[in-house]
């Protein structure tokens, strides 16, 4: 992914952040360590920025391809096919990089796309039908 290295520097700070948070209940020093996370924010939201940049193209590229399998049944192979898709779009594994999902699911929520799943008994893989885009902001 061409934004790779943007993702893992942001998951970074936030794990410096969480840990800065836990060393402020044992050290005495708050007001340093409560610098430094600010400054580490503030480095993140730029490499956020950054990171997050062209989503909206993104958005609209992903959504041109999407109509066309508007209530349509999508099986396991459309279903990976669409989420590498997301992801070239994006450049990016996850939506939102804070958070630990990564999967079809995620990127649909993200994106207001509607959707819904139906049970397959035959295998362990269920089919989706996307029935249309919600307000994305």
């Amino acid at each position: 992914m061409r934004d790779s290295k943007l993702e893992r520097a942001i998951n970074r700070i936030d794990n410096e952040i969480a840990a800065m948070n836990i060393a402020k209940k044992y050290l005495s020093n708050t007001q340093e360590i409560s610098t430094v996370q600010e400054t580490l924010n503030n480095k993140r939201q730029l490499i956020a920025d950054d990171l997050y940049v062209d989503d909206k193209k993104c958005y609209a590229m992903c959504c041109d391809i999407i109509e066309g399998m508007l209530d349509k049944e999508l099986a396991k192979e459309a279903q990976l096919e669409l989420l590498e898709m997301i992801r070239q779009n994006f450049g990016r594994q996850s939506p939102n990089v804070s958070k630990k999902s990564s999967g079809l699911n995620a990127w649909l929520k993200e994106l207001c796309i509607e959707y819904h799943w139906i049970k397959n008994e035959e295998t362990d893989w269920d089919t989706m039908v996307i029935t249309g885009f919600g307000l994305y902001e």
